[in-house]
């Protein structure tokens, strides 16, 4: 079974995308901030992370440069925010993400992300 971490400080979106991924089979994460994050994504293997933007402690992109800059071997990431700019874009791609889709999601669209990027 596939591993997936969720990082997402709103309880609503966690619990929509847990509730989601859940339903298709796949073991669910979660960490509330980027700091929570760094530590299970150090400490732990994951198949893929689904990845907020603005987050408490350490927010996602700050969270990426870190995982990069201390040579930890980031897993396929997914950024889903609310942020629908181009530059963010950029910026996640920049960072690696394979992925970027802007809050509210499209549940189908979604779960064909994830089945992509988990394949």
């Amino acid at each position: 079974m596939k591993k997936i971490l969720i990082v997402e400080d709103n309880p609503t979106n966690m619990k929509l995308f847990a509730d989601i991924l859940d339903a298709k089979g796949y073991i669910v994460f979660k960490a509330y901030d980027g700091v929570e994050a760094y530590d299970k994504i150090k400490s732990g293997s994951f198949d893929l992370v689904i990845l907020d933007i603005q987050l408490p402690k350490l927010d996602g992109f700050s969270l990426l440069r870190k995982l990069q800059c201390d040579n930890l071997n980031c897993p396929k990431t997914l950024i889903v925010s609310a942020f629908a700019m181009d530059k963010d874009k950029q910026t996640a791609k920049a960072l690696g993400c394979e992925n970027y889709i802007t809050k509210p999601i499209d549940i189908v669209n979604f779960i064909t992300i994830v089945e992509k990027l988990t394949s």
